[in-house]
This record gives structure tokens, sequence and C-alpha cells, in this order.
């Protein structure tokens, strides 16, 4: 799809509210991701009314793509419900008790780790147990402004200390698609509880303090109906049982995927065949554990929803792609 206006209006597919545009134009490229998101009719009357039944949801985000090398940025996030741990947990449970321990943290980066990378395929058996969606958006470097917004101490919902441009830019990224996301798949009234990686978005508790302001103001600003309680937190909350460190994981491994493929892949900025992005490349450079995930992203067996949606830039304007299968 295009770049352009368009509104795709909210419906009713066999009774089921389908993923809720945001329908306004004027927020410019995230109108268009989530148009895009909406008409590919990838997210599926089963993943909402399991989102939609809980009273909370719960989301963990991690991100990648932010050395100068990669072309892409990309920010994944986890959505369940609390109803949806209890089997995960004893999964990863099992899997902590065997040989990996409750020291090592499974993350993309760390898998070169001969425990981590023995210990992965149960890690997202694990994973797999969850309910929900597991969304990631690769966005081109080229268009990262049109998702971010400038440093300002006078902000509308009260003034902020100094931020680093480079951070308060990819608070506001954040901020911008995780609403999207949000507003595609939530129910008027619920609550949602949001844990984020430690990282440059709330580095200590002061800008935490910021973050959750700026982040609440967002999605309230991009939600077209009531949302209950707004919670934000980091890993560092996590009790010692690792339950939070673990479902952090899943898009830390994701993201970690995805920007290894494109770095591979790097399709022409022209093109905009969305399957370069997710064909393994068998003898290619493709590490095992990136095989292995991207495998694992492409699973058309479990309740985990996972879909990825890619924003292009090009000579033409921009592009936005969503892909994904059942899973």
């Amino acid at each position: 799809m295009e770049d352009g206006g368009g509104l795709v209006a909210s419906r009713r597919e066999g009774g089921v509210r389908a993923w809720r545009t945001l329908s306004r134009p004027e927020f410019g490229l995230a109108d268009v991701i989530s148009n895009q998101i909406s008409s590919s009719g990838l997210v599926q009357e089963s993943c909402l009314n399991s989102l939609r039944s809980a009273s909370t949801l719960l989301m963990f985000s991690d991100y990648g793509g932010a050395h100068k090398g990669a072309r892409y940025e990309v920010l994944s996030f986890l959505v369940s419900t609390v109803e949806s741990l209890g089997r995960f947990d004893v999964e990863r449970r099992g899997v902590r008790e065997g040989s990996l321990g409750f020291e090592r943290r499974m993350s993309y980066k760390a898998l070169n780790d001969r425990v981590r990378a023995h210990a992965l395929s149960a890690y997202l058996n694990a994973a797999d147990c969850l309910e929900g969606l597991l969304m990631s958006f690769a966005i081109d470097k080229g268009v990262l402004d049109r998702l971010s917004e400038d440093y300002t101490p006078y902000a509308a919902f009260g003034e902020l200390s100094s931020w680093a441009g480079c951070s308060f830019h990819k608070l506001t990224r954040v901020a911008n698609l995780a609403a999207i996301l949000i507003e595609g798949i939530r129910q008027d009234g619920q609550n949602l509880v949001w844990i984020t990686d430690e990282d440059e978005i709330a580095p200590n508790e002061s800008k935490h303090v910021e973050a959750t302001r700026l982040l609440g103001h967002v999605l309230s600003h991009y939600c077209s109906g009531p949302m209950g309680h707004f919670r934000f937190g980091t890993t560092a909350s996590d009790d010692g049982s690792l339950l939070i460190e673990d479902l952090t994981s899943a898009p830390d491994i994701a993201a970690g995927c995805i920007g290894e493929v494109l770095s591979l892949l790097a399709p022409h900025p022209g093109s905009g065949l969305v399957e370069r992005l997710f064909v393994p490349s068998a003898g290619g450079g493709m590490s095992a554990k990136g095989s292995e995930i991207l495998a694992w992203l492409s699973n058309s067996s479990t309740s985990l929803l996972k879909l990825r949606a890619r924003s292009e830039s090009s000579q033409c304007g921009s592009g936005v792609s969503c892909c994904g299968c059942r899973v």
C-alpha cells in the first residue's frame, strides 16, 4: 500500500469487531500503518477475542537496529493477558530448571552462548503457549522522523526535564507504534500494564516517571474510547522469578532476528515485495539461531499470532506492508 490517505472504518466480521483503525489521516504514517494492518486481515477473530475478553492487557516490548549499520529500526511488542500466563510459566520454569538456570537472560545477542542456544527451542515452545499477539514494526531509518517528535520542555501534559534528542525521538516512536497496536486490539475500559526492556527511553527513575506521563498521553490521544488504568515499568521490576524477563525476551528475540534478516536481504528501496524480508537465506549468511527463530516466527500451529509490518522509504515516497500467518 502506498502512503496516502483513505479511511478504513472499523467493522464487524462474524459479529466480532475487527482491528480498530485510527481513522485519523492527520496522524500521517501512523494512520497508514494502522489501515494496512486492518486491510491485511491478518489479525483474526480468535486473537481479538482472547485479548478483548480480559480486564487487563499485558504488553512487553524490546527494540533492535540502533547500531549505525542497520537500515531498519525494529520495535517488537508482545501483548497477552494474565489468564494466558499459567501454561507459559510452567513451561518456561521447566526450561529454567534445566541447564539454563536462573542466572542467564534469554536475548538475541546472547544466543552465541552455548547454554542459551541449547535452551532456545524449549524457550520458543514455551512462548507459543501464550495467547495474544507478537507484533514487530520494521521502520526504514529514512522515515523515522515521521513517527518521532522533537523534544520540548513544555509538553501538552506538563513540563519535562532535559532529554537527549535521540532518546526523546525513540521514546515518541515507541509511543506512537504502541498506540497504533493498542488501539487496534483493545476493548473500552481495559487496563494496560506495559513492561519495556531497560533502555534509553526510561534510563532512571525521573525519566521513567516522565516517560510514563508521555506514553499515557499518547495512548489517550490515539484511543477512540475510554481506557482503564495504565502502568509502565521496566524489566528491573522482575521479582527474581525471571517471569517478566522471560516475557520480554520474546520481543527481544523477534526484533533481533528480523533485524538480521533485513541486514542480509537489503531489499532495493523501490521494492514492495514483502516476501523478500522473510525467506531464509540458506547458506547465504543467516545464522543458525536466526534460521531457527525465523521458522518460529513463521510457525502456524499455536495460539500466538505473529505479525510483521514494514515501513519503507523510496524516491517515490513511502510504502507500508504487513505480513504474517495465523500461529
